[in-house]
């Protein structure tokens, strides 16, 4: 059976709970329907304490790991993502793509959340644990087969309750189901999504991890149709994503996206001038004077 049809469908890892900060209430008349693990403390990475940054460390999971204890009931086989083999999702894309169509994807949505807010990313290389039996690096990327009949495209992780005192080995975990069909879509945003064969919907892969890497800083699932963390409903979740719109490119976060990884992580650091714009600065300043004087 071709998978393909639900192309973004998402598992989040623990019941979430409906937080919206009061600051964000009075300032705007939006009700935020973000979803989050912490609801206010814990669940994110790095200090506890909502509001703070994180330096987040990932990496691709060694090829032909194994699954862990804690890996989700049905799945199988070992960690094809980077084998180079026939169901390696790295090397399909880049084979369609280009070499490093992946990895760029990838880091595009890496950098999606980074702007957003006060994240910094850093690739470092994997420990080799099987998946779910590591708490080193924080994100772990791999692929693996999925339940038969699971038409999800990925799976993320949710951070630790409190990753500073209490790590947990499966938070952060990543994994892309490897009986799936992807692609990254050569559409813009809002286009419709590139389809397969039988006329199926392919995940874009792009829009996908952007996806499954808000779950894993510590964002659920919510109903807000043109969010990227729109999804599916599940045992737990709050919302019913039923009418999440599956079928169109959608790599760009919405005002809710936003709000709710800022409600977690506050807004992305404004960096220091640099000595270039300071200089510059300091001519314009010395010739608006100079203009000054000769009036």
């Amino acid at each position: 059976m071709d998978n393909s049809a639900f192309p973004s469908r998402a598992r989040a890892r623990i019941s979430t709970a409906l937080a919206v900060p009061l600051a964000l209430m009075l300032a705007s008349p939006v009700t935020f329907a973000y979803t989050t693990f912490g609801n206010g403390q814990g669940s994110k990475w790095d200090d506890p304490t909502w509001g703070t940054g994180a330096t987040i460390y990932w990496s691709f999971m060694t090829p032909g790991v194994g699954l862990g204890a804690s890996a989700p009931s049905g799945w199988s086989g070992t960690n094809s993502l980077g084998t180079g083999g026939p169901g390696d999702i790295r090397t399909i894309i880049d084979a369609a793509n280009g070499a490093g169509a992946f990895d760029t994807a990838l880091q595009r949505a890496f950098d999606t959340w980074s702007t957003a807010a006060n994240l910094t990313f850093i690739q470092v290389a994997d420990g080799g644990g099987d998946f779910g039996s590591s708490t080193s690096p924080d994100i772990r990327i791999g692929a693996f087969h999925f339940g038969a009949g699971d038409l999800a495209g990925a799976a993320g992780f949710g951070p630790p309750g409190d990753d500073l005192n209490f790590p947990d080995a499966l938070a952060g975990d990543l994994a892309l189901n490897d009986m799936n069909n992807f692609a990254i879509d050569p559409g813009n945003e809002g286009d419709p999504l590139q389809t397969g064969p039988g006329g199926l919907y392919l995940n874009d892969i792009e829009g996908l991890l952007l996806h499954e890497i808000g779950h894993t800083l510590g964002l659920g699932h919510s109903d807000v149709l043109d969010g990227v963390m729109c999804g599916y409903i599940y045992p737990g979740d709050i919302f019913d994503g039923s009418a999440c719109d599956y079928y169109h490119v959608n790599r760009q976060l919405a005002a809710d996206d936003i709000a709710g990884i800022q409600a977690i992580y506050g807004p992305a650091a404004v960096p220091a001038p640099g000595a270039a714009w300071l200089l510059g600065s300091g001519l314009m300043s010395l010739l608006g004077l100079a203009r000054r004087r000769s009036k």
